[in-house]
């Protein structure tokens, strides 16, 4: 098997990875439907149903922005009635709800007529006649609450490579355990085991006690041990799940698999992956004024030969194969095949190749070129590679030195001078998950003709002199707003601001609000500061303001107050415009509308005059 037994399958390092061949993720939000759910405690102003209507929502706002193949349903348990679906799109062949439940919402991909069917529900003051429509129930199955979610999975017509539902209820004990419908719902449990289809518990009640039903059934469906499972809270599990993402989920695939050449007899394979990319926007559509209708571009390199008068003669289409590109070197224009600027850019086939160790010193933060890749061995394709790996890195870690290596990603690539910088492990307290795993980061490190000199700070100048009094004060202040830093702590807000108006757009929502996490805390800043402010402006004197800069557009009214230039208004006419021009008054002419005029009275050769070469060319016409 050659070296790049991976590298033809991959996608570019910064291009969208293809999900298609993994599947989907399928998830089924169960409500309870019985009267202890539309209850109110505790003088709260709504009732855990609408609660989680406010989840669901929040979930499916998120699965839009996240991943909007995913699929998503909703199913009512408890209820007294099981109405038939409202329109034909709903209705799925050989599926039938069971007794006391309904499918509210069919298994399918994320839409804002979705969105729209659970925040109508919710903001109803009857919720869309909830009891007439559904009605509340008890004692329903759960056996056949998760049959009927099992069958919905497996009716979706596609392939889910991840399938889970998630239970919404007050009731800690649907079943009493010596009951047939206990025993039932604990042999499904190992049925959706098998299936591999996950079960998530969202308690509705702060009194909700799990060990009574749902800490066996949970168990049994995630196959985990009693003493180490940690039963859901219910505060915990609300604001979890009505946290708004604004990031793009993406599949933890490695980008490359290729070989680690040690020497010209020892190698090892290993699995490229990337720690970190850029958001994924949705994508611009053209769309035909008119209609609306997608308009699909498509290009295509021509080839034409022109006569001496600039008419075209022949015109024919070259194939990718025909294509040159050229370069001008020395005043002669050089041209190249596709092929073989293919084989100028490569010069290594794929691999990994070691040139030697240098202390870990050497890799300095100035020379950062782009974000770090991440090493892992790969055991499936070279025996021993994992042993082989471990060894390396704990022997680099002990002696503190990195691994210098010539990096070649896949074939057609140019190869990068690269660090194997070995890390350890560090886990993130949040999230609980490994937010540093221990291996070989990549690093990529400079050439000789990537680093350049600047002058200026090579020139001797004059550092202005500080004395020890000012820095210790600055040492003080930077003490006073330290904070602890992590990137999970702060949301692109690009992105936020535009998930949240294409969602203002499409619900017609005004004033919606986004959180910029980004921006200080001038309030909390100025807390801290406030008792060395006095000695600050001893020190430093005071801040100087600067008076607002001008903006060019910018005039005064006959009241001294500035003013704006108002819109450009198009002539009613031909003759409206010539008054306009013999007046003087140009600036409320655009270009095009002088362009127009001359091209109508049959005026040729003006594609390239100027606004005052068009001016004095319709001035001249007048005179004559």
């Amino acid at each position: 098997m050659s070296s790049d037994w991976r590298a033809n399958h991959s996608d570019e390092e910064e291009d969208e990875q293809d999900d298609a061949f993994a599947g989907r993720s399928g998830l089924i939000l169960t409500v309870d439907c019985a009267s202890y759910m539309f209850e109110q405690e505790g003088g709260e102003s709504e009732s855990r149903f609408v609660e989680v209507l406010h989840i669901i929502e929040a979930m499916m706002r998120n699965k839009v922005v996240t991943n909007e193949t995913d699929l998503v349903g909703v199913v009512f348990y408890n209820t007294k009635h099981n109405p038939a679906p409202e329109t034909e799109e709903e209705l799925q062949p050989g599926l039938v709800a069971p007794r006391q439940c309904a499918i509210y919402l069919p298994l399918g991909a994320t839409s804002v007529e979705m969105i729209r069917k659970v925040r109508g529900m919710r903001e109803s003051d009857d919720l869309f006649g909830f009891d007439a429509k559904y009605g509340h129930a008890q004692g329903t199955s759960l056996s056949n609450v998760l049959w009927l979610c099992s069958r919905m999975f497996s009716h979706c017509g596609y392939k889910l490579a991840q399938s889970t539902i998630v239970l919404f209820t007050s009731n800690d004990q649907p079943h009493d355990s010596s009951s047939s419908e206990y025993q039932q719902a604990l042999v499904k449990a190992r049925d959706l085991q098998q299936k591999e289809i996950f079960v998530e518990l969202v308690p509705m009640s702060g009194s909700f006690e799990c060990g009574k039903f749902y800490k066996e059934f949970l168990c049994t469906v995630l196959e985990e041990e009693p003493d180490e499972f940690e039963c859901p809270v219910y505060e915990q599990s609300k604001e979890r799940l009505l946290h708004r993402l604004f990031v793009r989920s993406y599949k933890k695939r490695s980008i490359a698999g290729i070989k680690w050449h040690l020497s010209d007899d020892v190698s090892l394979a290993v699995n490229v992956y990337s720690l970190r990319r850029r958001p994924r926007y949705p994508k611009k559509v053209r769309l035909l004024r008119t209609t609306n209708e997608v308009i699909v571009s498509k290009r295509v390199h021509v080839s034409s030969t022109f006569s001496d008068e600039r008419e075209e003669e022949d015109t024919k289409v070259l194939l990718p194969g025909e294509q040159r590109k050229s370069i001008a070197i020395g005043g002669e224009k050089v041209s190249f095949k596709p092929e073989e600027v293919a084989q100028m850019k490569q010069l290594l086939p794929p691999g990994i190749r070691l040139l030697g160790f240098k202390p870990a010193s050497v890799i300095k933060m100035t020379n950062h070129l782009r974000s770090s890749l991440f090493l892992y061995p790969n055991e499936s394709y070279i025996n021993g590679s994992t042993t082989l790996y471990r060894a390396l890195y704990e022997k680099c870690l002990e002696k503190n030195q990195v691994a210098i290596c010539m990096l070649t990603m896949r074939r057609k690539q140019p190869s990068k001078l690269v660090a194997l910088v070995p890390q350890t492990e560090l886990a993130h307290d949040p999230l609980g998950e490994a937010d540093r795993h221990c291996g070989f980061r990549v690093d990529f490190i400079p050439f000789a003709g990537d680093i350049r000199k600047l002058p200026f700070l090579e020139e001797s100048a004059t550092a202005p002199e500080v004395t020890d009094e000012q820095t210790d004060l600055f040492k003080k202040m930077i003490k006073k707003v330290k904070f602890k830093f992590h990137p999970t702590h702060f949301e692109d807000p690009s992105s936020q601001n535009l998930f949240i108006n294409i969602e203002s757009l499409v619900f017609d929502v005004e004033d919606a609000e986004l959180f910029d996490s980004t921006r200080p805390d001038c309030d909390r800043i100025d807390t801290k500061l406030e008792p060395i402010l006095t000695d600050m402006e001893r020190l430093f004197g005071e801040d100087v303001e600067e008076a607002p800069k001008r903006r060019r557009n910018e005039g005064t009214d006959h009241d001294g107050e500035p003013r704006t230039k108002g819109p450009r208004v198009a002539p009613v006419n031909d003759e409206e415009l010539v008054n306009l021009l013999k007046q003087g008054k140009v600036g409320s002419l655009t270009i095009p509308v002088l362009k127009d005029y001359l091209q109508r009275q049959g005026v040729r050769g003006i594609s390239q005059l100027t606004k005052s070469g068009l001016v004095d060319q319709i001035l001249a016409m007048q005179a004559d």
